[in-house]
């Protein structure tokens, strides 16, 4: 198969985080992570990722038309305004709309929340914090966010279970998001203190950040929109969409979401 660095590279979508991350950081840029569809970079605290074509669109993510988009581990990273070029791979970035996540109705979403907490159910059952050894201390931390201790609920789960960004982290993150779009509280208000941050990598802190204010990957945006219009057929399309994200992400945060919707 003729290799991607072959073939003309453009950037299709550019998450309206990542955009202004490339835009404004002064770098240097160095790859941090890499796998087949997604290569994470980062400059300081700033992360996006360049994501292969079929990837859903997210908030820190360069989506871009190729199918395989990995890297040397902490490979140097050229960015300019209107290219990203990093070991074997160059894009242009001048060709990618930028995306944001729409958000549903918050009384429309709250009216239908029962449902919603049923569609994820399925999902959210089969993330790792369900099971042991991580049951016990998620339990704990969502008898916190009961009382109101968000606190307490981000230093149980946060770096807790398995997986590149850990269950715990993609929770905090699926509860943060809806909790954004239940408009209970302002979007951003809610995050993680600086000790609790140590507890997660700079992946995961940068994706709880985004879910702050109101910004995920594309899935969970259609669970949320789908299911504060109760169109059946688009909820079972976003939940499998949902359930195909990363290794076990989408089942972790499912789980966040679903404690959210019940609890606050």
């Amino acid at each position: 198969m003729k290799p991607d660095d072959d073939l003309r590279l453009n950037a299709l979508v550019i998450g309206e985080f990542a955009e202004s991350a490339l835009r404004t950081s002064p770098g240097p840029w160095k790859v941090v992570a890499s796998f087949e569809k997604a290569t994470y970079l980062a400059a300081g605290s700033q992360v996006v990722a360049v994501t292969a074509r079929r990837v859903p669109p997210g908030p820190l993510y360069v989506t871009v038309n190729a199918d395989n988009v990995g890297a040397r581990d902490g490979a140097a990273v050229s960015c300019t305004a209107d290219r990203l070029e990093f070991d074997r791979h160059s894009f242009t970035l001048s060709t990618a709309n930028i995306w944001k996540g729409p958000l549903p109705d918050p009384h429309e979403l709250s009216a239908r929340r029962a449902t919603v907490i049923d569609m994820l159910t399925a999902l959210a059952d089969a993330s790792a914090l369900a099971t042991e050894p991580f049951s016990r201390q998620t339990r704990e931390g969502l008898a916190r966010l009961r009382q109101g201790d968000f606190r307490g609920l981000a230093r149980s789960l946060a770096g807790l279970g398995p997986g590149f960004t850990p269950a715990g982290d993609d929770a905090l993150a699926g509860l943060l998001m809806t909790k954004a779009a239940l408009a209970s509280q302002a979007a951003g208000h809610w995050s993680i203190d600086r000790e609790t941050a140590q507890r997660t990598g700079p992946v995961s802190r940068a994706f709880i950040e985004c879910a702050a204010a109101g910004q995920a990957i594309a899935p969970v945006h259609q669970v949320l929109m789908a299911g504060a219009a109760g169109d059946e057929s688009a909820r079972l399309a976003a939940c499998e969409k949902l359930r195909t994200v990363g290794g076990t992400s989408g089942a972790d945060i499912a789980f966040g979401m679903r404690a959210a919707l019940q609890n606050l």
